[in-house]
Order: C-alpha cells, then sequence, then structure tokens
C-alpha cells in the first residue's frame, strides 16, 4: 500500500543542522520527533513512510528523491529553527499546501507553541520556483517545512522543545489527521519510545566501569571497541547520574559508561 505520508527528518550523517545548541543536536531531535510521529502514524493505521530511521547523510537530490518516488501525497519536512526568533513556522510551496500548514500551526499554538508565521518564499532569480528544496524538488507531493521553535531563542522555545517535543510532535499528528479527516485518537498509555547510547566508530576503546563503583578513570572494569564494529549501540538501562549510563554487555554484563556528548557519544530514541 502506498503511504499516504511521507516524514522528513532534516539534515542528518554529516550534516548537523544549524538549529543546534548545548541541549540537542538538530539532526537527532529532528529523527527523534519524526521517528515518534511514525509510530504514531502506524498506530493510528494511516499508512506513512520516512527518509531516514537513523543517523545517515542524504544529500538533497537523495533526499527529494526519496520523496519523490514514495508514493505518498503528502510530506512533512521537521526541523529545528536557528536567527535569534522565537516561536514555531511552517512553510509551504507557492504552489500549495497552505491549508494544511494553516491547519498545522493551529495545532502547534494549541499545544503551547506561539506561531512567529506561515509563509511561501521562492528564488530571488526565479519568482516561479520555491526557494527551498524541499518544496522545490519534491514534485507533485505536498510538502510543510515544520520549524518547532529556536534552537537559539530568547524566549521559551528552548524549554519547550526539550521538555516537550512530544507535545509539539502529537500536536502535528492531530493537525495532519484533521487535514486529511482520518479518525484521530489520543495517546493511551503513550508511545513507548525507548534511548539508546551511539559509540563513535572513530573511537579504539572506551571505558565501562562496574555498578558498584564510581564511574572515573582507574575504576575500569574493562574496555568496549568501537572502532572494530564500526561504531556501536546498546540500549540505556538507566541514568544514575549526569551523562552515566547504564549498558547492558555481551561481554561484562550490566555495567556504568561515560557518555558526555564531549566524548562524541550520542543519546538517540527510537
Amino acid at each position: 500500500m502506498k503511504p499516504v505520508l511521507i516524514i522528513d527528518p532534516g539534515h542528518g550523517g554529516k550534516d548537523p543542522g544549524g538549529g543546534s545548541n548545548k541541549y540537542w543536536v538538530e539532526k537527532d531531535m529532528n529523527l527523534t520527533i519524526s521517528l515518534y510521529q511514525f509510530q504514531r502514524y502506524q498506530q493510528l493505521g494511516i499508512p506513512v513512510a520516512i527518509t531516514r530511521q537513523k543517523d545517515v547523510t542524504l544529500s538533497p537530490a537523495e533526499r527529494t528523491k526519496i520523496v519523490r518516488e514514495s508514493g505518498a501525497k503528502y510530506c512533512h519536512s521537521n526541523h529545528i529553527n536557528a536567527g535569534g526568533g522565537d516561536g514555531g513556522e511552517v512553510i509551504h510551496s507557492i504552489y500549495g499546501g497552505e491549508d494544511m500548514a494553516e491547519e498545522v500551526a493551529a495545532e502547534l499554538q494549541h499545544a503551547g507553541q506561539n506561531i512567529r508565521r506561515i509563509f511561501t518564499r521562492p528564488l530571488p532569480n526565479d519568482r516561479t520556483r520555491d526557494f527551498y528544496y524541499m518544496n522545490r524538488d519534491t514534485g507533485a507531493v505536498i510538502t510543510n517545512i515544520i520549524e518547532y521553535g529556536f534552537a537559539d531563542s530568547r524566549g521559551d522555545d528552548i524549554r519547550q522543545i526539550k521538555d516537550d517535543w512530544q507535545v509539539l510532535a502529537e500536536s502535528v499528528v492531530k493537525a495532519f489527521c484533521s487535514y486529511v479527516e482520518f479518525p484521530y485518537e489520543s495517546i493511551r498509555g503513550g508511545v513507548t519510545l525507548k534511548k539508546y547510547l551511539s559509540l563513535p566508530p572513530e573511537a579504539s576503546t572506551w571505558r565501562i566501569y562496574p555498578l558498584n563503583a564510581s564511574p572515573v578513570k582507574g575504576n575500569e572494569k574493562g574496555f568496549l571497541r568501537p572502532e572494530k564494529f564500526g561504531g556501536l549501540t546498546y540500549q540505556i538501562l538507566g541514568t544514575p547520574q549526569a551523562h552515566v549510563y547504564l549498558i547492558q554487555t555481551r561481554d561484562f554484563g550490566k555495567v556504568q559508561i561515560y557518555g558526555h556528548p564531549n566524548t562524541g557519544a550520542k543519546v538517540l530514541t527510537k
């Protein structure tokens, strides 16, 4: 069955996205929001596709080709903004998508996010073509670019996205269901999203610590070898302190591991 909607988590891989700050990297937040929505649409019985389900690099040409060839009629491209503003934005094509954009913006506002603007933008040297490639090169697919807020906002965007991203993501699901006149049911028991710690393939070794010791150098239980396996990913079983995680390993059992973002480790939600 062809999807009705395809979700595009903006950026990814070598492209972190500009809407990043000390709390998140845009590409990861985009993916977290998108995977949540992907599960929700499946739960609601809406045929849905997604351009990426992990941290991979997609060129503009690759990304838009996936959208065009998906068979979907609609696309949501999820992003976090930057530039010092505050509030959500929804961008639609000069050729359509305004009604869907207004529906999305209205639900985002109802969820507590102020709306900065709903707009479209043509190329300055060719007013017949969209400025943004996700509007311009996705063919007949009606695409909205959804900016959930500003990563460098002086208002409340950072708190909202950090603490209430799921509320904002759900509001878009509700808006789309209303727009395509598909029955919507609110969350019952929530969508279970698991967190994972991803260790970079560039790291030759990574210290792990027993559960009954402080996770500092000298207390190691052993070493993981991400480089050997092209990177390693573990489900996070607990967070006893900031940037310290409990994971289950094959060779060492349940252990503690330190994964501050400065180390190259990433926490993923899926």
